[in-house]
């Protein structure tokens, strides 16, 4: 993964609502899937229906190394707020914050993707 700055803003106002992080290369930004259902059939095979492809199925778990600061300022926004912007080099998407934990040395994010908003 190529070195590149996500940044995360709240939806609403906040003085201090927004951050730049680096994510590090164990972040998981790329795992995409599409809607697809298979029915079994009495004739023994299977109907495959294929409905496409939506960034809403998208989750964003980011990792990045931990410290005071960044732990202060990302659970002021993850407390606040339930819908966040989330800036990276696909573009900006809209995304309601699922988890957040500090353990060791990594602070750790998951993000529920609502869509992209932007290219």
């Amino acid at each position: 993964m190529s070195v590149f700055k996500i940044g995360i803003s709240s939806a609403v106002y906040l003085e201090d609502g927004a951050v730049i992080i680096t994510p590090l290369p164990d972040s998981d930004l790329r795992a995409l899937s599409r809607r697809i259902s298979r029915v079994k059939t009495l004739d023994g095979g299977v109907v495959v229906t294929d409905s496409g492809y939506a960034h809403g199925d998208r989750d964003f778990i980011i990792n990045i190394e931990s410290s005071k600061t960044m732990w202060d300022a990302l659970l002021a926004i993850h407390e606040v707020t339930t819908l966040v912007y989330i800036s990276t080099d696909e573009g900006v998407f809209s995304a309601c914050w699922d988890k957040l934990r500090d353990v060791g040395d990594v602070i750790s994010m998951k993000f529920i993707i609502k869509g992209k908003i932007s290219e």
